[in-house]
C-alpha cells in the first residue's frame, strides 16, 4: 500500500510539474542525483528533517526539486528513480567514509576501496576539481591524474611528483569539500586571509609587549630580565621561535610584515593579487610568453655564465620537488636581483627591502630561527610563484 504523501512535497511536485494529478506529474520526473554540502542536516520539502539531501529532475518541465529525501523519492514509484536511488547510495557510503577519514584528520588515499570512477566523476562535476596554478588552471588534468592513478590500480607505485599533485588537491579540494566549507569559506582557505591576520595579531600583541618591557629595562637598570607576556609567548609558540627577538630582527619584522594598519593592508592581499597575476599570465599566448621568458633570461645571464648555471639547477629541483632550497648551490645575489628586477617581490610591502633581506641571510654564517621562517616565507610568497610561472 502506497505511504501517505505528504501535502508539502504533493505541492511542490505539481507546482514544478506540467501535470496536474500527482500519478501523472510522478511520471514526468525522470533522474536523481545526490547533493553534498558536507554531513549535516537540512530540510526535506516535505518539512521533515534529513541527513544527505539528493535533487530531482523533469524532464518535461525541466525543473528541478531540491533538497529532498530518499524515502520521499521512493514515494513516486518510478523503478529507474529507485535504481537511481541505490546507485546514489552506493555513492553515498564511499563519500560518508572518506568524509570520516577527513574528519577524524586521517590520511586519505586514491585506493579502490575509497575511490572508484562513478565516485570521481562526480567530484568532476560538483565542481570539486579547481582551476590553479598546480595544475595550470585546468582542473581537468587533476581529475585525468586521479583517473590515470586509479585505473593503474596502485597509489604506492605512482610517480613522486604525481603522488605529491594528488595529496596536494586532497588536502586543497577534496578535503574541504567534503567537510561542507562553502565557497566564500574556500576562498579564505585559498588566500590565507585567516591564518595572516592571526599571525599579524599576534605580532602586533608580542610587539606591544616588548615595547613596555624595553621601557621599564630602561627605566630601572639596563641588566634587568623581565619575563615573556602571555602575548609574547603565545607569538613564540605559534611561530617555534625559542628566544625573544633581537632589535635587528625587530626591525626587519616590521619592514616585512608591516608597521601600521596600512602596510598590513598591503600584505593580506598579497596571495590574491598573486592569483590575478598567475590568471592573467595563464590567458597569454603560451608560445609568445615563452619567448619572451627566454629572451629577458638570457639577457640577464649574458654575462654571468655561473648563475644561469646556477638559475638551471634551482629550475630542475623546483621542477621535481616543487620547493626551493635555501642555499649557495641554488641562490646567490645575483639571482635574488635577477628576481627583483622580474618583479616577483611586486607584492611585498617594500620589495627591495624583502630582496635585501635575502641577501642579508645568503651572506650570514648563521641564521636565527626567525631568520628561516622568513627567508623561507617570502621565497615561498615570491620566488615558488616566479618559478611556477617560468614552468608553465
Amino acid at each position: 500500500m502506497p505511504l501517505p504523501v505528504r501535502k508539502s512535497l504533493h505541492d511542490a511536485v505539481l507546482q514544478a510539474s506540467q501535470a496536474n494529478t500527482w500519478d501523472q506529474a510522478t511520471k514526468e520526473w525522470n533522474e536523481v542525483s545526490l547533493i553534498f554540502n558536507g554531513i549535516g542536516r537540512s530540510n526535506c520539502v516535505c518539512g521533515n528533517a534529513i541527513k544527505y539531501a539528493y535533487e530531482l529532475f523533469n524532464g518535461v518541465t525541466g525543473q528541478r526539486l531540491f533538497p529532498i529525501g530518499s524515502d520521499c523519492v521512493r514515494h513516486f514509484h518510478r523503478l529507474t528513480l529507485d535504481q537511481q536511488l541505490e546507485e546514489e547510495e552506493k555513492l553515498l557510503r564511499k563519500v560518508e567514509n572518506l568524509t570520516r577519514k577527513a574528519q577524524k584528520k586521517e590520511k586519505i588515499k586514491v585506493t579502490k576501496s575509497d575511490f572508484d570512477e562513478r565516485l570521481l566523476k562526480w567530484f568532476w562535476e560538483k565542481g570539486v576539481f579547481k582551476a590553479n596554478r598546480g595544475n595550470q588552471f585546468a582542473p581537468e588534468k587533476d581529475y585525468q591524474l586521479f583517473l590515470e592513478v586509479f585505473q593503474g590500480g596502485s597509489w604506492t607505485k605512482a610517480e613522486p611528483k604525481k603522488k605529491a599533485r594528488m595529496e596536494e588537491v586532497l588536502e586543497k579540494c577534496i578535503k574541504p569539500f567534503l567537510l561542507g566549507k562553502t565557497d566564500d569559506q574556500l576562498y579564505l582557505v585559498k588566500l590565507g586571509k585567516e591564518k595572516i591576520d592571526y599571525e599579524q595579531h599576534l605580532r602586533i600583541q608580542a610587539e606591544k609587549e616588548r615595547k613596555k618591557r624595553d621601557k621599564i629595562t630602561k627605566q630601572y637598570a639596563d641588566n634587568l630580565i623581565l619575563a615573556m607576556g602571555p602575548a609574547e609567548r603565545a607569538y613564540q609558540d605559534y611561530f617555534g621561535f625559542r628566544e625573544t627577538l633581537t632589535p635587528e630582527e625587530r626591525k626587519w619584522e616590521k619592514i616585512l610584515f608591516g608597521k601600521n594598519r596600512e602596510e598590513r593592508a598591503i600584505k593580506a592581499k598579497q596571495n590574491q593579487k598573486e592569483l590575478e597575476k598567475d590568471q592573467r599570465i595563464a590567458n597569454q599566448v603560451p608560445i609568445e610568453r615563452k619567448q619572451k621568458q627566454i629572451l629577458l633570461i638570457n639577457s640577464y645571464f649574458r654575462d654571468l655564465p655561473d648563475e644561469k648555471a646556477r638559475f638551471s639547477r634551482l629550475l630542475l629541483e623546483y621542477r621535481k620537488s616543487g620547493e626551493v632550497p635555501f642555499s649557495e648551490d641554488y641562490l646567490s645575489e645575483h639571482l635574488v636581483d635577477f628576481f627583483y628586477r622580474m618583479k616577483a617581490f611586486e607584492f611585498e610591502i617594500a620589495p627591495d627591502q624583502a630582496a635585501e633581506f635575502l641577501k642579508e641571510c645568503l651572506r650570514a654564517d648563521y641564521l636565527s630561527p626567525a631568520q628561516i621562517l622568513w627567508s623561507e616565507t617570502i621565497v615561498t610568497n615570491c620566488v615558488c610563484p616566479f618559478l611556477s610561472r617560468i614552468l608553465l
